[in-house]
């Protein structure tokens, strides 16, 4: 089992064994784990890698014993972790997430969640579910309520820390939403283990959360989301951090996630995974998604939104690698509006996830008012933890393929959002008009000029489907984008975007692909 277990770290081994028989077995499992790995190294993983030596794993886990061995880690790693210290946030804002209630309860729904480090609800009689994080980020306690929300209107709801003002678009209206993926940032406490290769050039601390406040709390969006890679976070610090500069006006609108490597393995592999990281725990709390787990957990109900059946660290004698959560917990499907959306996990196998992409293409299909549907995933390439037919431009084609997305495929209906490979972009690996790429906020890229740091929205109103891309790669062009957005409103600033897309919604024929 252990040899088994280091040559395949994201797989659920299960074994009893003494402490003697693991002790035997370790140096054997990770010598099979070197043999066998297919890490790669990378300069910015130096820090991270720097502290996994110095917790006794050895650096041939990550083929990185010609720079970090045993005697270049015994002063530390501080050559190893460069850190650009930042201004700390002069306010933190009250952590507040609204969510699209899981599609099969129905368009009227909202989940409403405070996290907090308190085991005490911030007020008392609306919070259903209270309860401390599980397996990971346990320090945190997730507050948590479905609400029947009234479409078309806004609606202040008091969750203790706030009064939170949250807007479900009425529906089959036009919508827009913020969309990243893969941010990455210099915290002000430390450095963080992967290194955030233009987060000094970009300054992601601060204009990273100035951009969300500025563009994601206009009037004009509806909803944002965050698709992998988020913060690179192993303990939910960083996380921590960045969202106490987001403003509850940000934070009131509906918010969409998915997983992605790192909120896995911090490293960013299964090859380099240990019991350490978080296996996505910390990311599916967090941020609250109601998904397929909390499909049956509808408004009144206690019982916990999440499926917690698999414990991440749960026989793994060696202490590598980690058991993935249920699927549940990630696959998600809901409206907004005119708009569908689909949310994976590329973590998974084609095989676990098809009655689940079955089941949400018929559920599309059954929609009222329903313009175009739009699949959000991580990976937009094979490896890292993800099969070539869950990367999101094959899973795109094998959800093309199912009846009910089918449909929507044919009228020009279906697209993708994905991140990974740190550009933002539109359709990269081909299918025109259909995929677009939101993953430049900071990491490392061999990325065009202009698609490095920038704002992407998704934008369904006036009968059309449209993707703006606002640049603000330069100190000057942020400066210019951000001054217009809090004066005039992003709607108002679009003769500084790039329009990367535009159809009509009525008709497959006149569909513009302007990048």
């Amino acid at each position: 089992v252990a040899f088994a277990q280091a040559c395949d770290p994201a797989a659920n081994y299960h074994a009893d064994m003494s402490g003697l028989q693991l002790n035997a077995l370790l140096f054997l499992g990770l010598t099979c784990f070197a043999s066998c790995q297919r890490f790669e190294y990378k300069e910015e993983l130096q820090c991270g890698i720097c502290r996994e030596v110095r917790q006794g794993l050895g650096c041939d886990l990550f083929q990185a014993c010609h720079i970090i061995n045993s005697s270049t880690v015994q002063g530390g790693c501080d050559k190893f972790c460069p850190w650009h210290s930042a201004p700390v946030a002069q306010a933190t804002y009250p952590e507040v997430r609204v969510t699209k209630g899981f599609g099969s309860k129905g368009y009227n729904r909202l989940r409403i969640s405070v996290i907090s480090n308190s085991s005490s609800p911030p007020i008392q009689k609306f919070f259903d579910y209270s309860q401390q994080f599980q397996y990971k980020w346990t320090n945190n306690f997730l507050h948590s309520s479905m609400i029947e929300a009234l479409p078309g209107q806004l609606q202040v709801v008091d969750v203790g820390v706030a009064n939170v003002t949250v807007n479900v678009p009425e529906q089959g209206a036009g919508v827009a939403g913020v969309l990243i993926a893969d941010p990455c940032v210099h915290p002000t406490t430390g450095p963080s283990s992967v290194f955030c290769t233009y987060g000094k050039e970009f300054n992601t601390i601060e204009r990273t959360p100035a951009l969300i406040n500025a563009f994601v709390g206009d009037s004009s969006t509806d909803f944002w989301g965050i698709y992998g890679d988020n913060w690179y976070d192993r303990t939910g610090d960083v996380s921590a951090e960045v969202f106490g500069r987001i403003s509850l006006a940000a934070k009131s609108k509906i918010f969409t996630t998915v997983p992605g490597n790192h909120d896995y393995w911090v490293m960013g592999s299964p090859w380099a995974g240990t019991v350490a990281d978080q296996c996505a725990n910390g990311h599916m709390q967090y941020y609250a998604q109601d998904a397929k787990a909390a499909e049956s957990v509808d408004v009144g109900s206690s019982v916990p939104p999440f499926n917690f059946s698999v414990d991440p660290n749960k026989r793994r004698p060696v202490g590598l690698g980690c058991n993935l959560p249920h699927i549940a917990n990630s696959f998600w499907y809901n409206q907004i509006g005119n708009m569908g959306l689909v949310g994976q996990s590329g973590a998974y196998s084609l095989t676990e996830t098809m009655p689940l992409m079955k089941e949400a293409c018929t559920w599309l299909s059954k929609q009222q008012k329903l313009d175009v549907a739009v699949l959000f995933g991580h990976w937009d390439v094979v490896g890292l933890g993800a099969s070539g037919d869950m990367a999101m431009p094959k899973w795109y084609s094998e959800m093309a393929a199912l009846p009910g997305c089918e449909e929507f495929d044919k009228r020009g209906k279906l697209k993708f959002v994905m991140g990974h490979t740190h550009c933002n972009d539109p359709h990269p690996h081909g299918k025109i008009g259909a995929g677009f790429r939101v993953a430049g906020f900071g990491m490392s890229s061999v990325c065009a000029n202009q698609t490095r740091y920038g704002i992407p929205i998704v934008d369904t109103t006036q009968g059309k489907l449209r993707f703006w891309y606002f640049d603000t790669e330069s100190a000057d062009r942020y400066n210019e984008v951000i001054a217009c957005v809090l004066k005039k409103g992003w709607r108002q600033c679009t003769d500084l975007a790039i329009l990367w897309h535009d159809e009509p919604l009525t008709s497959s024929s006149e569909i513009v692909t302007l990048v």
